[in-house]
């Protein structure tokens, strides 16, 4: 298994093979509604959000979405979305991360539900806090 950065030059070409791993996370009932599978898209192919894929031989087995945020301690690599067995991989993990690092990140974070939460406690992140919304 490999996982790598896919160039923005590139997302058009590779949106057929990544869309249903992130796709799995905007159709989960549970999810938060902020951003479309479509406006991922959009922000990916302006830059705006950067995307990873993880490949076994000419297969893609998994991608996931980032945005970058640089705050005043540290440029953190936010997970918008996430999909397929890899990431669930200690060998996954560290090659994403490594990636990330590459690209200036200091710190990963996301959202997501407990079950979420329970699978990135694997890899030593800790659940920070806690987000509550209602429609007014």
């Amino acid at each position: 298994m490999k996982v790598e950065y896919v160039s923005t030059s590139f997302i058009h070409q590779q949106w057929e093979q990544v869309e249903p791993y992130l796709r799995a996370a905007f159709e989960n009932p549970e999810a938060s509604g902020e951003i479309t599978i479509d406006q991922l898209r959009a922000d990916l192919g302006q830059n705006r959000a950067a995307l990873y894929k993880a490949i076994e031989g000419d297969e893609v087995i998994g991608a996931a979405a980032v945005t970058f945020q640089n705050q005043r301690n540290a440029r953190v690599a936010f997970v918008l979305a996430i999909g397929g067995r890899w990431i669930a991989k200690p060998d996954g993990y560290a090659q994403f991360v490594a990636l990330l690092k590459a690209a200036g990140a200091t710190r990963i974070a996301g959202a997501g539900r407990d079950s979420t939460v329970r699978l990135w406690a694997r890899f030593g992140l800790k659940k920070k806090y806690t987000v509550f919304e209602a429609a007014i």
